[in-house]
């Protein structure tokens, strides 16, 4: 009876806890532990050894369970591994001593758009490249590996665990969270190399994958490590631009966060602090701002598992908050169709977007992007 409860719960389990490593780029694809259960129950030991395998296997099951507890706090949640309950400061040691891009030419008063790319992982890039290159065109995918010479990035992601080391380089298939996989950059600089074929449009990127925007981007509710460390990435590149002679204004923030805000309560507040952190966001990036101000522009979380309990009032707040200004554009992932559960195929990382998705999730803030600058009558 134990032996065939222990076989019904060891797919699911082992896949639960082998994707749930997957957010933290630890890739337990070929986890012994995996090896030794589907050994153990698969070929039939269990019948030859007896009892001594079923305590053997009872051990593995139980440190298995010990895992998935221990991973379920920190994936969506924190990405300390708390998950706290109070509003208590918070304080991580950043990295701030950030590189100047030594390749780009003198900018002789050229006016540039510069698109700011901020949140978690899905905002790192962490959807296949393999994947992408599987579902798309032979056309498509040569476009987004070659990469684009009119949208340049200069990136940061995870505290500078990848990044361009204060580059501005061509967008393409290698600016993700590690080797392999690609972020929301590749779609928004596909639709935005063809809006403005004749300009060169900047990005930032600055992302840390698993911290909420509570008690990391935010800590009771003011400015946090995160936040100062995001800020000081963006007046160093701005003024650095501004040095090379570049007219370079902020246009458009684009915001996929609060996957790690979907406890109860984190997400009771998400709303207040969401309001704080944009109004934090304007007031200090307001000498690089673009004539009519900068957009705000936020993709809705999934609902996916691990963004329970918490999606439906993140994204709740993030409609609310769209609807104060003309500034603030919301999108729903869900609605859009953005899925989470495909890839990989048989062993889905569910809390990342699946590569089309991903590529998708760029075009529509691409065109909320190009939606904001047509309405402040600055398109070209």
């Amino acid at each position: 009876m134990v032996c065939f409860l222990f076989v019904g719960m060891e797919q699911e389990n082992t896949r639960f806890v082998k994707s749930r490593s997957r957010i933290f780029g630890k890739h337990l694809h070929n986890s012994r532990l995996c090896d030794i259960m589907n050994e153990k129950l698969y070929n039939g030991d269990v019948a030859e050894e007896g009892l001594a395998v079923l305590n053997r296997i009872f051990r593995i099951v139980c440190w298995m369970l010990v895992a998935v507890v221990c991973l379920c706090t920190v994936s969506c949640h924190d990405g300390n591994g708390g998950d706290e309950t109070a509003d208590e400061t918070v304080v991580l040691h950043m990295d701030t001593e950030y590189q100047l891009s030594k390749n780009l030419p003198q900018g002789d008063g050229q006016r540039v758009k510069v698109i700011l790319l901020l949140g978690q992982s899905n905002a790192s890039g962490s959807s296949i490249v393999s994947y992408l290159e599987k579902n798309s065109t032979e056309e498509d995918f040569a476009r987004y590996r070659d990469g684009y010479d009119s949208v340049l990035i200069n990136y940061c992601i995870d505290d500078h665990n990848a990044c361009s080391e204060g580059e501005f380089v061509k967008v393409d298939l290698t600016c993700g969270a590690t080797d392999g996989f690609f972020g929301p950059e590749v779609g928004m600089a596909d639709e935005l190399s063809a809006a403005y074929p004749n300009e060169t449009v900047l990005i930032l990127k600055y992302t840390m994958s698993g911290y909420s925007l509570h008690h990391h981007w935010l800590s009771v509710g003011e400015r946090g490590s995160i936040y100062h460390a995001f800020l000081a990435f963006v007046t160093v590149n701005m003024a650095h631009l501004a040095d090379l002679g570049y007219d370079a204004r902020i246009g458009a923030i684009c915001w996929m966060q609060g996957e790690s805000d979907t406890t109860e309560f984190k997400a009771d507040r998400y709303f207040d602090n969401q309001r704080a952190f944009v109004s934090y966001l304007r007031e200090d990036l307001a000498p690089y701002a673009e004539d009519g101000g900068i957009y705000f522009i936020d993709a809705g979380i999934s609902n996916g598992p691990y963004c329970e309990p918490g999606y439906p009032t993140v994204n709740e707040a993030k409609r609310r908050f769209g609807e104060l200004s003309p500034l603030n554009l919301y999108f729903s992932t869900i609605d859009e169709g953005l899925t989470t559960v495909h890839e990989p195929e048989g062993d889905p990382d569910w809390g990342h977007y699946d590569a089309l998705c991903e590529l998708e999730l760029g075009r529509i803030f691409a065109r909320r992007v190009i939606e904001s600058y047509r309405a402040r009558g600055s398109a070209t």
